[in-house]
């Protein structure tokens, strides 16, 4: 079980949904732009490789808000 210090780890399936495993719930770039406004920690690994892909999840959302109307 993870420590209360740690990131919540959020999984990316190959259909691009995004699985909050502290929450057991799906979770949408939208929700993760908040958590990362509210100062959460999280990580996103891939759930296949188990590869860290944070910085290319976060380069998303900063994408896409900028280009919101």
């Amino acid at each position: 079980m993870a420590a209360k210090d740690d990131p919540i780890v959020i999984k990316k399936y190959a259909n691009r949904r995004l699985y909050n495993t502290g929450t057991s719930t799906y979770v949408t770039l939208e929700d993760l732009a908040e958590m990362v406004k509210k100062g959460e920690e999280f990580t996103v690994q891939d759930a296949k490789t188990g590869d860290d892909i944070t910085h290319p999840v976060l380069t998303q959302i900063i994408f896409e808000l900028e280009n919101k109307d």
